[in-house]
């Protein structure tokens, strides 16, 4: 599993609305539901919500044709604020060659995405 830790001076409802807004899940995220995200590329991709625990976690399936990516974010109360976490499990035919060849870059791509996500909501 590659993971990335923060934390944040801000309140864990604060992390969840930005979440929901960046999701464009405005009424709420729902296990089953579907939803597409746009990348720094320009690109996009699509995913399902395999579970989620209002206001704590929600975890996201990605599929390409050989290779399943399951990303869970997840916020906790801190004394002066709240942790976020994201974590990824790469499954499938090839999630082997994925884990060998490209965690290191998720996991960095992990820790510029939650600093940047921190930034916002600390200057928001």
């Amino acid at each position: 599993m590659i993971e990335s830790i923060i934390e944040t001076r801000v309140q864990p409802e604060k992390v969840w609305q930005a979440w929901r807004k960046a999701h464009a899940m405005d009424a709420g995220f729902t296990a089953g539901q579907k939803g597409s995200l746009k990348t720094a590329g320009g690109s996009r991709f699509s995913y399902r919500i395999l579970d989620v625990s209002e206001g704590k976690s929600f975890t996201i399936l990605w599929k390409s044709m050989f290779v399943r990516m399951v990303f869970t974010h997840s916020v906790q109360p801190k004394l002066k604020g709240a942790e976020i976490r994201y974590q990824v499990q790469i499954r499938g035919l090839f999630a082997w060659p994925v884990r060998v060849f490209l965690s290191e870059k998720i996991r960095r791509n992990l820790q510029l995405i939650l600093k940047a996500l921190v930034r916002e909501l600390e200057l928001s």
